[in-house]
């Protein structure tokens, strides 16, 4: 398995607090049996200027990396960040903020409005050779109200991505973008070893066993695939239909 998302760097963001519980975080992915992973700390251009975050995440990563047993783990590491959606995506140079040495962005949409700028942000990212993955749709209730629009956005070249917490807990609408072929990745966004823990094994499981292991090796292959900068499988979607009031 290959966690895209997550908030395991220290003293950087809402994750872990210190390089213990990263580590501590980081033996339980190993445990599960994630083999690669990609830091993930929260971007907000209304904090922090580019410049300055990819100095703050380096000495993070750094202090991380200089503990001896993280290496001892054997686990391959890329840094990257989740971006909190914002149109000023369209004038930023965005190679710095991608997974290292891909096109793939992460990207955070609000979970209370849709967003001014949207489409034409998204369709200019995609326009300059990126390919947003956006970060767990199932949380943002105008996708819900309306699946068609996340649905144009991946046939568009977006990737979609749900949490494994969301599939563990049966979340009615994360299980529908992934019945629909609408979900390409399933990710942990784990931020600590309490309440919001690496749980990429359990998720896997459950997918497996409503859906068959075909979908699991179909979410492992897009992982692994983004995280070495190449194209997802095709998604054999199906177009969601409004029938008495019912997406289906």
């Amino acid at each position: 398995m290959i966690d895209l998302h997550c908030h395991i760097l220290p003293s950087i963001d809402d994750g872990a607090k210190n390089k213990e519980i990263s580590l501590e975080m980081l033996k339980e992915q190993k445990s599960q049996g994630v083999q690669a992973i990609a830091f993930t700390p929260h971007f907000n251009f209304s904090r922090i200027d580019p410049e300055e975050f990819i100095r703050v995440r380096q000495k993070s990563f750094d202090k991380l990396m200089a503990v001896p047993e993280v290496k001892e783990l054997g686990i391959k590491f890329k840094l990257g960040c989740e971006i909190y959606f914002s149109t000023k995506l369209n004038e930023t140079d965005l190679d710095p903020l991608c997974y290292e040495d891909t096109n793939y962005i992460l990207i955070e949409l609000p979970t209370d409005r849709r967003p001014y700028g949207l489409k034409h942000t998204i369709v200019d990212i995609l326009n300059r050779g990126y390919q947003p993955v956006l970060a767990h749709v199932e949380r943002y209730p105008y996708f819900a109200e309306n699946p068609v629009e996340l649905y144009d956005f991946i046939e568009q070249g977006c990737v979609a991505q749900v949490n494994s917490g969301a599939v563990i807990d049966d979340d009615k609408t994360a299980m529908k973008y992934i019945k629909w072929g609408m979900a390409q990745l399933i990710s942990s966004d784990a931020h600590n070893m309490k309440n919001r823990c690496p749980n990429m094994k359990e998720g896997f499981m459950r997918i497996s066993k409503k859906y068959g292991e075909d979908y699991v090796d179909w979410f492992e292959r897009n992982a692994r695939n983004v995280f070495r900068g190449k194209y997802v499988d095709e998604p054999m979607m199906k177009k969601p239909k409004k029938i008495f009031g019912i997406w289906l």
